[in-house]
């Protein structure tokens, strides 16, 4: 298994560049939730060679953001240093109004967690 980590930008210390709105965590978030990848699932990346960028070019990470593992270039495959935590689920504070209602399965998921308690 592996996943994939869309993004505008890598850093060969995993430290993945994405679009700003948070939907590539939380698409991660929700297969992490439902157990298709665990913690140990490769996260990849697919950029240009021009958007693999230096160390300190990318912001440090919260903690809702998705690092990766491996980057792909059209020229080059870069296993990243791979220390950076990945998130552990949908960090629900953090879902919005408008998340709930472009991810449909956040809704279904919002609910079994709360019948659950």
């Amino acid at each position: 298994k592996v996943g994939l980590g869309r993004g505008v930008g890598g850093g060969k210390s995993g430290a993945r560049l994405g679009k700003g709105k948070g939907y590539g965590e939380v698409e991660y978030g929700v297969t992490r939730d439902i157990g298709i990848v665990a913690c140990d699932t490769p996260v990849l990346t697919l950029v240009h060679d021009v958007q693999v960028v230096g160390e300190g070019v990318i912001p440090e990470l919260a903690t809702h953001d998705l690092p990766v593992d491996v980057i792909c270039t059209p020229t080059r495959i870069i296993r990243t240093s791979g220390v950076l935590k990945k998130p552990e689920g949908i960090i629900w504070e953090l879902i919005s109004e408008q998340m709930y209602t472009d991810i449909g399965v956040l809704r279904e998921l919002r609910n079994m967690k709360e019948e659950r308690g």
